[in-house]
This record gives C-alpha cells, structure tokens and sequence, in this order.
C-alpha cells in the first residue's frame, strides 16, 4: 500500500513540474522598460530624463534640434521634448558625430530650461518690420505688448541669434533673440511697439545611452 502510494505521489510531482511555466531567461532592459512613464519636466532648472532619441537635424550651423520620447513613439510627437543644442565650437557640449549614432536608441539626458521671451512682431507706426512668411503663423496665445526705444539692433546677426531690448519710458525693459532683419536694423534707435509671449529655452548638457 505504501509503495501505491510513494507512486501515486512521485507521479503527481512529475506532472506539477511538466505544467509549471518554463522562467524566462533573463535580459538587458529595453528600449520601453527603459523609457516606461516618460515624462521630461519643462520646468526652469536642470533635468535628467531617459527616452529614445527620435530625432537629430541640423537647424542651421552652428544650432541642432533633437527629439526625445518614449519607446514606440516617432519625431514630432506632442509629448516629446524638443531642445537645442550647439556645435562644439559655438560653445556646445556635445560633437553632433557623437549623438548621430544614437538616434533610434535610448538614451538619458540631461537638460537646462531657463525663462526666455520669444518675439513675435516688432511694429513702427503700425507697420510690422519683419519679413512677411506666407502662410505663417497666425496670432500667438498669450501675446503681451511693450511700447519703447529698440536698442541692440545695430547690425545683421551672425550666426547665433543677437540680444535685442526694448525700453519703455517708465524704465522697463523686455530683452529677447533674434537675427536681425534689414527693416529691424532701420528700427533701432526708434520707438516701437515689441509683440512678444513668455517661453523657455531648453538646452542639451549631456547625452549618453541609457544604461
């Protein structure tokens, strides 16, 4: 009877073992394990985050605009985080020929936001002194006005955007960038009405592969 039974027991270990799942090998995380719940702050400060980097293009030397979101995503997606960086000899932290390579990947970044004013027309006498852009944008969200002397405007920009200032009569100042425009040149010195919104910059510290 005892021997029935070790049987009976020996069978049923056997058939428990035959049904239990086979444990998966173990391996190295990836590119959506390591970018599950992105979410890059846009906040002032300095941030770190890891994604994917979807995207990486020359904006025009010595600026590069990159792309990062999470695993499954692609370039222009809403909640990816759009930002800057400079090449090396225009004071960048980064060689372009090392982040290149990384596109597709994940990645860990990090970044600076700093508060920035973005101009979005500069009138004289009612008259806008930008270029016209045809089907350009139209009015922005959040547009505030300031009436005072443009100053920083004395020439063309080079290749980094110039420092332009607006001053009103009671001593206020709003300072922003941009490359200058003949007709924007011809402005300094006069008293115009600057369209602007508040923004930031978001700017590239350092890029790696996410480990």
């Amino acid at each position: 009877m005892r021997d029935r039974l070790f049987i009976i027991g020996l069978a049923a270990l056997v058939l428990a073992a035959c049904q239990a799942p086979a444990r998966e090998a173990q391996t190295a995380p990836s590119a959506a394990s390591a970018t599950a719940g992105f979410s890059a702050p846009r906040t002032v400060g300095t941030h770190t985050v890891t994604g994917v980097l979807h995207g990486f293009e020359d904006a025009g030397f010595p600026m590069f605009a990159m792309e990062v979101g999470a695993a499954g995503g692609a370039a222009g997606d809403e909640a990816n985080l759009q930002l800057l960086t400079l090449d090396p000899d225009a004071g960048g932290p980064v060689d372009p020929a090392a982040i290149q390579p990384l596109v597709g990947q994940a990645v860990t970044v990090r970044y600076s936001v700093t508060a920035a004013t973005q101009m979005t027309d500069i009138r004289v006498n009612g008259a806008s002194v930008l270029l016209p852009v045809e089907g350009g944008p139209g009015p922005v969200a959040g547009t505030r006005t300031i009436e005072g002397v443009l100053s920083g405007a004395e020439g063309e920009s080079g290749d980094l955007p110039s420092s332009l200032t607006v001053t009103a009569s009671d001593g206020t100042a709003v300072s922003f960038d941009a490359f200058i425009e003949p007709r924007m040149a011809r402005a300094n010195g006069r008293t115009v009405t600057l369209q602007y919104v508040d923004d930031v910059n978001i700017e590239l510290v350092s890029i790696t592969p996410a480990a």
